[in-house]
């Protein structure tokens, strides 16, 4: 298949019968109805999604201030709200503060789950943190943390489908 300039296509075009023009709107309407449905995004979603990353990104700024003024309660509970929310940042925090025990109760498994979601989201302080503790947690803790953030992929991706 050739391209076309755009005169050669509008000449092109004005050939056509409005009965052709019809054709090939419909035939262009069903590719791009196809596309849409065979890549599983819905326009409603991408419409939306820049509301969701905007309150994403105030919650974790929020969150962000409570940790720096040490309020760990604050900064757990905003942190895993923006988590929750798939921002990878967050998820990286809150396993921290799982780890060092800050506002939470430490947990190895709690944060191990939070780290690999936010290094799957190519987060590289998570992905070097993770590194560290492979070595140092026992393989069945670490099967049980993943299966744990297999969960939780499961339980963000249905949240931010809901809010979109």
């Amino acid at each position: 298949m050739t391209f076309k300039t755009s005169r050669q296509h509008l000449a092109a075009m004005k050939k056509l019968t409005l009965a052709e023009l019809e054709d090939k709107l419909l035939e262009h309407q069903q590719l791009l109805n196809a596309l849409v449905k065979d890549s599983g995004i819905l326009l409603p979603q991408l419409l939306q999604a820049p509301a969701l990353n905007e309150l994403n990104a105030t919650i974790f700024t929020d969150a962000l201030k409570a940790y720096a003024k040490k309020d760990y309660a604050i900064a757990a509970q905003k942190f895993r709200q923006a988590a929750m929310l798939g921002h990878a940042k967050a998820q990286y925090y809150f396993g921290l503060m799982f780890l060092k025990g800050l506002g939470l109760p430490a947990s190895a498994k709690h944060a191990y789950s939070w780290l690999l979601l936010a290094a799957k989201q190519r987060d590289t302080s998570a992905a070097q943190l993770l590194q560290s503790l492979q070595s140092k947690l026992p393989a069945e803790l670490l099967q049980q943390a993943t299966e744990l953030a297999a969960e939780r992929y499961e339980s963000i991706e249905d949240r931010k489908h809901a809010l979109i």
